[in-house]
């Protein structure tokens, strides 16, 4: 087991006399958090200017509302979620506040029936149906009314119609970049037909996720076109998010950052065109945690001022609404804080409780030195504003890494307690709270990240 660790910080001591007045708070959470699916799509849409047209989808299932988020967007048109039979009371009474000249219905009668049809009508508004024979026909169909439209679409995202995570980040992208989604149940001859009839002036097709998600048959159909072909294979959905986003949201764009669970897909269907109307970037997050730093790590690559959550907290949790990693409440943290604070007790210290924004900042950093397969002893050069906006008074910071199988927490806390200065942050009285982080490079790596604060 080799171990690397880092001179400690001092910014915690200097930070303690040069206290001034502490910031209000940390960036805003907050949430669109309706009683059902249907009253948190009304919630987004009432965040987003008036357009011409409103588009319903299905609440129930997936495929015709992701495939019809950039459409919507490209029109600056409002997405809102309806049952198959009917329009709730909710959503028929945002249809009436926005006004709208024209309702598109997507899908065919299976997905929204004549009655949700009926319902949407109204003196001097036209309602038109776009819905093919199925969800991968209906997003084509989709794609034909961007260019009717107006838009010049150059970029067309291919994504599984059998799943949702992979879309929802990347129909965000899509809206944003006024690309075009369509959908694929594999490259069978009419999935062939359907596109080679639709690749005048695409330049690029972009697939999100691995092969276990779209096939390589229909990236060859897509290369056989003779346009370029990139694909995003993150590790897991969470994963495949950041990819996307790293690849087309620019560092330093700011916005909020919109975060969905990628566990179920019904609050996140509005999101791409919330944000891709905002021009935001949408992450995926478990529901009871994060589960890497990478979404924490991408807030302060794009320097976001919030995050707006969207769904209630039985879908994404308060912890991971603050983006604290899994490994923050898992066996290996809570095996290193019970260390910490049996060595401060040893010393007469009062134990160090968790806390959430200290946690991210630690998850963040963690996972940005797994990423870039840092030296051991590379410390956050941002952490001295982001533990002003976590609201601490004094801050400090250990840091360390080991190289095996699983984290070694016992050799990263003896390695801190025999050098002088992280011995001296890990038993400072004046700390109250800590955030934890840690992390796995590629390069085989386990990065340690201590953040003490005071409040």
């Amino acid at each position: 087991m080799r171990y690397a660790l880092a001179t400690v910080a001092m910014l915690g001591v200097i930070a303690s006399t040069l206290l001034g007045p502490a910031p209000a708070a940390e960036a805003a959470t907050a949430r669109l958090d309706g009683d059902d699916r249907f009253q948190t799509s009304v919630l987004a849409s009432q965040r987003l200017p008036a357009g011409r047209a409103v588009f319903l989808a299905s609440g129930t299932a997936f495929p015709d509302a992701l495939a019809a988020a950039p459409v919507a967007a490209a029109e600056g048109a409002h997405l809102l979620l309806v049952r198959p039979e009917g329009i709730p009371q909710v959503v028929a009474d945002e249809i009436q506040r926005l006004a709208p000249s024209e309702v598109v219905l997507v899908g065919a009668e299976a997905s929204l029936s004549a009655a949700v049809a009926q319902q949407a009508a109204a003196p001097g508004r036209t309602v038109t149906r776009i819905g093919g024979t199925d969800r991968v026909e209906t997003s084509m169909l989709l794609l034909d009314r961007m260019r009717t439209m107006g838009s010049t679409v150059t970029d067309v995202w291919v994504a599984s119609g059998n799943g949702f995570p992979d879309a929802l980040a990347a129909g965000a992208v899509a809206a944003r970049e006024g690309h075009a989604l369509v959908l694929t149940q594999g490259a069978s001859a009419s999935f062939a037909q359907r596109i080679a009839a639709r690749v005048a002036g695409v330049q690029r097709f972009h697939i999100p996720g691995s092969t276990t998600s779209v096939g390589a048959d229909v990236e060859a159909v897509l290369a056989g076109t003779g346009r370029t072909v990139a694909r995003f294979p993150g590790a897991d959905r969470y994963e495949t998010a950041v990819q996307i986003n790293r690849a087309f949201t620019p560092a330093g764009s700011g916005g909020q950052l919109v975060l969905t669970s990628g566990a179920d897909f019904p609050d996140g269907l509005v999101g791409a065109v919330y944000a891709g109307i905002r021009g935001e970037a949408l992450y995926l997050t478990d529901p009871s945690c994060a589960t890497s730093g990478s979404v924490a790590a991408e807030q302060r690559r794009v320097g976001t001022t919030g995050t707006m959550v969207l769904g209630g907290v039985s879908t994404v949790s308060p912890v991971a609404a603050e983006l604290v990693p899994c490994a923050a409440v898992n066996a290996s943290v809570d095996d290193l804080l019970e260390r910490i604070n049996a060595e401060r007790a040893l010393v007469g210290r009062q134990a160090l409780a968790i806390d959430p924004c200290l946690s991210r900042m630690a998850g963040g950093w963690a996972s940005a030195m797994a990423a870039g397969s840092l030296a051991g002893s590379a410390h956050n050069p941002s952490l001295t504003p982001e533990a002003r906006a976590c609201a601490v008074k004094g801050w400090g910071e250990n840091v360390g890494r080991t190289v095996g199988t699983n984290p070694d927490t016992a050799r990263m806390m003896t390695t801190w307690m025999n050098s002088e200065g992280h011995r001296l942050n890990i038993q400072r009285a004046s700390f109250t709270h800590i955030g934890i982080g840690i992390d796995r490079g590629p390069n085989g790596s386990w990065y340690y990240v201590l953040d003490f604060g005071t409040r």
